[in-house]
This record gives structure tokens, C-alpha cells and sequence, in this order.
């Protein structure tokens, strides 16, 4: 995996482990120059005036503040925002719910015209009830660019498109945001996201929360793509994928401190969520880089 020079050194230290890669110039007019997913740690915060290219970025996991521009909102589950030079913006973590976020940038003539035609502006946001499609759309994005094949430029400025067009139209839908039922949601998800290292089963989060167990699935199904028990899964695996990162541990001690007594199971279930074995997936982490 190679770097741009000039791209790395804005990547943050604050993070607790990540996911990056860094490409060429393409051939296309829209071209992308790297992208990612970072898991931030709790004193996290990004204050710039300026960035020398386009940026969307998405929140997987986790809450926090951003100033885009001269608006402050909240950050949370299923935000995103898009800003590029001129764009002024900070964003700062919660401690108690660290982000976890996805981004990619990009450059290039035919940026402003595939904006244009897709009535977005440097400068917006909005926020997504169900996560699932542009989270597995980033996480093909960050596989095919890891990946840097002959074809990787061309591949991630198609996929960047259609990032942009899901954020743009999935903001559109109706919001029931103050209904019994979504609050009922947030509730769980809450829940599992704040304890998922000591939860295993989807019975353990419903007699915590005080919901029947088919409840909470009908509740995934209508917000979140996802359901319970994988939501469960791939927060689990997440932090395996952060053990390996950053403390170069064997794939058995990994499994261990996760709660798994044998280590090809973790690994089948790991390899499930990430697409990759625990033993390979160490060669898509990335060092961190100084700056921001």
C-alpha cells in the first residue's frame, strides 16, 4: 500500500486504530486521492479552515459536534457531511461515545460537474436512518483501495459517486425521529454499543432493555438494515480488528480476550464482518501518520 505525500501527512493522530489508503491520479476527471475508516479516541477534534480537496465523510459509530461552516449539529449514528476548499470545519468526539467514522476524498474537472448534476454543494450534511448499504459501500470502497489494482482509481471514483448520491437521496426519507418507537431503537442500539464487549447473545440485550427479543428485531429491520445480533457481531469484531491493529497480538490471544475459546471459530466469525481472516487483515491497517 503506497501513500500520496501529500495526502498522509493530513491524516489524524487521534485515533485509536484505522483503516487507509492512498492512491494515484486516475484518469477520469474524478479522482480519488485516499480514503478510510478511523476510529477515533475520545479527545478527538479536527479544526481547519481550509482542505486542499473534497471530503465526504460518515459516521458508522459513536457521537460528537460538528461546526460545517457556520452551522453547529450534532454528529451520530448515520451522519454525514461534505466539505472542500474554502469549507471552514471542526469536529469534535464525545468521550463517553468515541466516533467511528468513514471518509473519502477526492479531486479533480469533473468533480463540479457531477455535483452539479447531483444538486450537492460543498458545505452539506444530513443524517440517515439506516447505516447498512453506505457502511458496506465504504467498506468496498476501502477493500478495492487497499487492494490498489490496475483498475483501483477507476473503481473508487465509481464507488465515491454512488457515496455521494445514497447520502444525498436516503436524507429524503421521512423521519420519525420522535416516535415511541425509534426512541425505543436508539434506546437498544445505545445499549449494545456502550456494552458490546461483554454481550454475546440477542436475549441478554432484550431482558437489559426490557423488550422481547422479536421486538428489537422488528425494530433493526424497520432503522437499521442490520440486525440485532449482527450489529452485535460486527462491534465485536470491530474491536478484534483493533487489537490486532494495535497491539500486534497473536490471532488466539485476540480471540481470547473476545471471549472465544476456539480460535478458527473467531476467525470464520471474524472474516464474516471484515470479508478477511484475522491472519491477513493485519496488511490493511495502517500506521498512523503525524499531523492533521
Amino acid at each position: 500500500m503506497g501513500t500520496d505525500a501529500s495526502a498522509d501527512r493530513f491524516v489524524s493522530t487521534q485515533v485509536e486504530s484505522s483503516r487507509l489508503f492512498f492512491l494515484e491520479d486516475g484518469s477520469d476527471g474524478f479522482e480519488v486521492v485516499f480514503g478510510g475508516f478511523e476510529r477515533c479516541r475520545g479527545d478527538y477534534r479536527i479544526d481547519r479552515v481550509d482542505f486542499p480537496w473534497h471530503v465526504l465523510e460518515f459516521v458508522g459509530t459513536g457521537s460528537g459536534e460538528l461546526r460545517l461552516g457556520g452551522n453547529l449539529e450534532p454528529l451520530g449514528q448515520g451522519s454525514w457531511f461534505f466539505y472542500g476548499p474554502g469549507i471552514p470545519h471542526r469536529m469534535d468526539a464525545d468521550p463517553d461515545t468515541p466516533l467511528g467514522k468513514y471518509f473519502v476524498g477526492f479531486t479533480g474537472p469533473a468533480v463540479e460537474t457531477f455535483l452539479g448534476a447531483a444538486g450537492i454543494s460543498p458545505g452539506a450534511s444530513g443524517r440517515i436512518r439506516k447505516v447498512e448499504p453506505v457502511r458496506r459501500t465504504f467498506d468496498l470502497l476501502i477493500e478495492r483501495g487497499i487492494r490498489r489494482s490496475d483498475s483501483a482509481a477507476a473503481i473508487c471514483s465509481l464507488i465515491t459517486r454512488q457515496l455521494l448520491l445514497m447520502c444525498r437521496d436516503d436524507v429524503g426519507e421521512a423521519d420519525d425521529g420522535g416516535s415511541p418507537a425509534f426512541a425505543a431503537y436508539e434506546k437498544v442500539r445505545g445499549y449494545i454499543e456502550r456494552n458490546f464487549e461483554e454481550l454475546t447473545t440477542l436475549e441478554g440485550i432484550a431482558r437489559a432493555c426490557g423488550y422481547e427479543a422479536a421486538y428489537i428485531c422488528r425494530l433493526f429491520s424497520r432503522y437499521h438494515d442490520e440486525s440485532p445480533y449482527r450489529y452485535l457481531l460486527r462491534l465485536r469484531m470491530e474491536k478484534a480488528a483493533q487489537l490486532l491493529l494495535e497491539q500486534e497480538a497473536s490471532v488466539k490471544s485476540v480471540a481470547a480476550a473476545m471471549g472465544y475459546k476456539d480460535a478458527f471459530h473467531f476467525s470464520r466469525v471474524f472474516k464474516s464482518v471484515h470479508q478477511v481472516p484475522p491472519s491477513r487483515f493485519r496488511h490493511s491497517g495502517h500506521p498512523q501518520w503525524p499531523g492533521n
